[in-house]
């Protein structure tokens, strides 16, 4: 009966015991459910390979579809929680044709929250858990209709790969002697007044001419005059008069010390840009733009070798009515007019330049030969700068470019005075494709 009693007691025991353990195990289970583990990123990006992705139509360059499998890939990597999101700075396309090509993309993507800070897969994350510089090539092939292929992805460390030779546009500059703004030469416009420095604002001297004659009719709120609407030079001081229906130039050619106001034409539409310029004490050139109607005008050039003394009306380029966005002369004989962009229904927007080696009389448009890789971006010429026969032009990506930022420039070189040209790499304003 004793030992009976005992046994009970033992086996109550044993349950409460094993109560306390199951207990004890259930609340761990509940806490590991409540506190997630830290993310491990995948390592294996191949692993999800070969992926997928059906296009557009429209999508038929490289870069497009390749972006196009990029997007969607890290849409899915941010769903099943790798990233938490991604962007991209450029696609370039490295080699291949239609069927089978390679296209390098630089983008960067940021961590989910709580994924390991370091040692991580992708690289070393800022604070914010953001993964700069990361480079993948892009293996992609075509399959059936629209539908592409991700194939292979090959990490890189190269930042520039792929891209022709870039500048920053202070080396750009530089290399080609442009001075920049700290010219000894300036204006200022003091409440009706204006006022012009030759010694970087050491003296000031007023100009005789009331600022609602200045051709500046759409002046800026701070009171700026329009870029092309005056030339200060100890040679030459000109400000353009007028632009309604007449058009004058108020010019010193001492300094200031002395102004005459010349008479250019008083049988003028209503004008839009003027561009004014000198090319030597002597030479000199004006060309205006007026009588706009939405995107066709009329252009009028003038020329002047007497230091604006006077002026004559040399040729126009014939049976081309676009806007005019840049213009001037190299010297008396060579010059430019940029229209814009010249638009085909079947090709993409291309650069529309037209040059004249006879002071004007002649124009004829100039092939300026994008890379295909970047055709469609780079549409809008700026006038070129020019040592001896070498010359280097700019072209910008026009008003609507959205290409790496949209202030990336293409950059052409011609041995001929602007006759041909060849494209010798990219100028980069603001840094984005030259990593610090």
């Amino acid at each position: 009966m004793k030992n009976a009693k005992w046994m009970l007691i033992l086996f109550i025991f044993v349950l409460l015991v094993i109560a306390v353990v199951v207990q004890i195990r259930n609340q761990d289970e509940e806490q590991d459910e409540q506190v997630p583990e830290k993310q491990e990123t995948k390592t294996d990006i191949n692993g999800e390979l070969p992926y997928t992705v059906q296009v557009e139509e429209r999508d038929n360059k490289a870069e497009t579809i390749a972006y196009r499998l990029w997007f969607d890939f890290m849409q899915q990597l941010k769903s099943d929680g790798t990233v938490a999101n991604a962007s991209f700075t450029r696609f370039t396309k490295i080699s291949g044709d239609e069927n089978s090509f390679v296209v390098a993309v630089i983008f960067q993507v940021q961590l989910p929250e709580g994924a390991k800070k370091t040692a991580n897969s992708w690289g070393d994350p800022n604070e914010n858990g953001v993964v700069s510089n990361l480079v993948w090539k892009l293996g992609i092939e075509k399959k059936d209709g629209l539908k592409y292929s991700i194939t292979s992805i090959e990490k890189s460390d190269d930042t520039q790969i792929g891209l022709p030779p870039v500048e920053t546009l202070e080396d750009y500059q530089k290399n080609l002697g442009i001075e920049d703004s700290t010219d000894k030469t300036a204006y200022r416009v003091s409440g009706s007044s204006l006022e012009i420095t030759y010694n970087n604002g050491e003296d000031w001297q007023t100009v005789p001419v009331a600022s609602e004659e200045l051709f500046s009719s759409d002046r800026a709120a701070d009171s700026s005059l329009r870029e092309g609407s005056y030339v200060i030079t100890p040679e030459v001081t000109a400000f353009v008069l007028g632009g309604q229906r007449d058009l004058s130039l108020l010019i010193s050619n001492d300094k200031g010390k002395t102004w005459e106001e010349v008479l250019v034409s008083d049988k003028l539409p209503v004008l839009r840009l003027t561009l004014l310029g000198f090319t030597s004490g002597q030479d000199g050139y004006l060309i205006v733009t007026g009588d706009k109607t939405m995107s066709s005008e009329a252009h009028f050039i003038w020329k002047t070798y007497d230091g604006g003394q006077s002026w004559y009306q040399t040729g126009s380029v014939e049976y081309t009515h676009a806007l005019v966005t840049d213009g001037g002369f190299v010297d008396n004989k060579l010059g430019f007019i940029s229209f814009g962009e010249y638009r085909t229904e079947a090709n993409p927007p291309e650069p529309n330049l037209y040059r004249t080696s006879d002071g004007g009389e002649n124009w004829e448009r100039v092939e300026i030969p994008i890379p295909e890789e970047y055709q469609g971006y780079f549409t809008q010429a700026e006038i070129p700068v020019f040592e001896g026969e070498k010359g280097t032009l700019l072209v910008n990506q026009g008003p609507q470019g959205d290409f790496l930022g949209g202030n990336v420039l293409a950059k052409f070189s011609s041995d001929d005075n602007g006759k041909t040209w060849s494209f010798a790499g990219l100028v980069d304003p603001d840094g984005v494709l030259i990593p610090d």
